[in-house]
């Protein structure tokens, strides 16, 4: 096995933020924009940021890094990222509170099967929700149950493997592997036609309550490496 493409950074500075498709607008909301969701670069992390504005709304910041290359499809891919809540999870924390944080690894094949192959992690921290705590994976059309991890204010490593050829994907995380093979297949509609690798970094705010406060959410991440490897 030869490593063909190895890329990392210590921020997101070079990666792309857009709104993500878990949006929420209250009725007599405005609709969730790109105004909503922001990114912060440091010289030691990024500060993902959704709900901004604090608005009766829940928005999707999506921030990726993406290679254009047919190689894509036929290596193996090993990537990695660390990332904290910096502050306390609380229901009386009215200035931050989020819904999720999430993160994967997907490879579009526009030419060939119109399909979107990857690996996806969900950790639902919204304090109220019946999910908290819980570390989901995405499927391919559902979130589905993986593990749990306790909120705190550490600095977490996440660790994805993509193999696409032998339809393989598995999640590591603070060093401990899950079993569980969560490769996905996704069909998209209206995507392009050449093959694209993304790295993705996400979170979004939580849902709004009907009444007092909107909080806003961040979250931090830094340390990003992304290894493609072929066998030879």
């Amino acid at each position: 096995m030869s490593i063909i493409k190895s890329e990392n950074g210590i921020n997101l500075s070079n990666w792309t933020t857009i709104l993500g498709d878990g949006n929420y607008a209250a009725p007599g909301a405005p609709p969730v924009n790109n105004n909503d969701v922001s990114i912060k670069n440091k010289i030691d992390s990024s500060v993902l940021k959704a709900n901004i504005l604090n608005r009766r709304i829940m928005a999707h910041n999506l921030t990726y890094h993406k290679i254009t290359d047919p190689d894509a499809m036929t290596s193996l891919h090993e990537a990695e990222y660390q990332f904290k809540l910096p502050y306390v999870i609380s229901t009386t924390n009215s200035d931050f509170n989020g819904q999720t944080i999430e993160g994967g690894l997907f490879v579009w094949d526009g030419p060939e099967t119109k399909l979107d192959y990857g690996i996806a992690f969900q950790w639902v921290i919204n304090p109220w929700d019946p999910n908290y705590k819980s570390v989901r994976y995405w499927d391919g059309s559902n979130w589905q149950i993986l593990g749990s991890l306790e909120p705190d204010t550490d600095y977490h490593t996440i660790s994805f493997s993509l193999d696409i050829t032998n339809e393989t994907a598995y999640i590591t995380l603070d060093d401990f592997t899950y079993t569980k093979n969560i490769f996905s297949v996704t069909p998209k509609i209206g995507w392009g036609n050449t093959v694209d690798a993304r790295f993705q970094a996400e979170t979004i705010s939580i849902y709004p309550p009907t009444t007092g406060t909107i909080p806003s959410q961040k979250v931090n991440f830094k340390n990003w490496s992304w290894e493609w490897s072929t066998f030879v």
